[in-house]
């Protein structure tokens, strides 16, 4: 969270469009992944690296389950 806030003020002060549509990227990924997280999951399965971006999902999802 820290980090996207980081990110959301230097977009702001640097107002450069590649961050503002980073951002906006990374914020429909997280919609979709909590609407239908295994599908997803078999999405992002299917990408490069796959095993080191599900273990981030998943400790993304381990820290988000724990704030509420």
């Amino acid at each position: 969270m820290g980090i996207a806030l980081a990110v959301a003020i230097l977009a702001t002060i640097v107002s450069a469009a590649w961050i503002a549509v980073l951002l906006f990227l990374l914020a429909a990924f997280l919609i979709a992944w909590a609407l239908d997280p295994k599908r997803t999951e078999t999405f992002v399965g299917r990408l490069p690296y796959s095993s080191y971006l599900l273990k981030a999902l998943a400790k993304l999802d381990s820290i988000l389950s724990g704030w509420s």
